[in-house]
């Protein structure tokens, strides 16, 4: 996919190039039209290139990912180690009283 995009990216900067040449000829000397073929190549080239570098950059970084993955250990299981007693403990507060001075204004 990458080598599609760039390809594609070489493709327009030559028919930006050659399409801003011929419309320069054909218009009789028309530098606007021609230049705005030339530059609007040129973009267009660049972008499709530079989205293939990047393209290509992520697999890199896929196929890497996965031999790191590959080489770590296995993990020890699913089994989640319990959690233990998660009820809270009252009987401390069994015959506590509040005071007036305890509420929250």
């Amino acid at each position: 996919m990458s080598k599609l995009f760039k390809t594609l990216g070489a493709v327009w900067f030559i028919v930006g190039f050659i399409g801003g040449v011929i419309i320069h000829i054909i218009m009789e000397g028309d530098w606007l039209t021609g230049i705005a073929w030339l530059i609007g190549g040129a973009i267009l080239g660049a972008l499709f290139y530079t989205v293939g570098e990047i393209h290509e950059i992520v697999w890199e970084n896929h196929a890497l990912l996965r031999e790191v993955l590959h080489r770590l250990p296995p993990e020890p299981g699913d089994k989640k180690p319990p959690l233990g007693n998660s009820r809270a403990n009252l009987s401390a507060l069994k015959d506590y009283k509040m005071n007036a001075k305890d509420e929250q204004r």
